[in-house]
């Protein structure tokens, strides 16, 4: 399965002393439940190329969770046992509320660094 057209989300900015201005974002991928280590791989990498920024956290649904679990760790079950523990190129994986088959990654990106939108 391929990753789905998500949401990108703009949300408030915090200033930093430097003078760097950083604005939160969020974009949803719907992945379904069945998805590929490539599905997960694409819906990753279109975030960095957006934003021009590795996500901050995962936010994830549920079976989502169990499917990364399943794909990536020893099984579906550490998403119950390990879940403080699940990440993915240093990015936490946490779950939550999310339609079925749903990721958000999160993130801070400033104007300089993010891409063309």
């Amino acid at each position: 399965m391929r990753a789905g057209i998500g949401k990108a989300l703009l949300g408030e900015g915090r200033a930093f002393p430097q003078g760097a201005f950083l604005e939160h974002v969020r974009r949803e991928f719907h992945l379904g439940s069945g998805f590929s280590q490539a599905g997960f791989e694409r819906a990753f990498a279109q975030f960095r190329e957006l934003y021009n920024v590795k996500p901050l956290r995962a936010i994830c649904a549920p079976d989502v969770l169990a499917r990364y679990c399943a794909l990536y760790e020893r099984s579906a079950e550490t998403a119950h046992l390990h879940s403080a523990s699940i990440v993915f190129d240093g990015v936490p994986l946490v779950a939550s509320i999310l339609a079925p088959g749903t990721i958000a990654f999160e993130g801070e990106v400033d104007e300089e660094r993010m891409g063309d939108w």
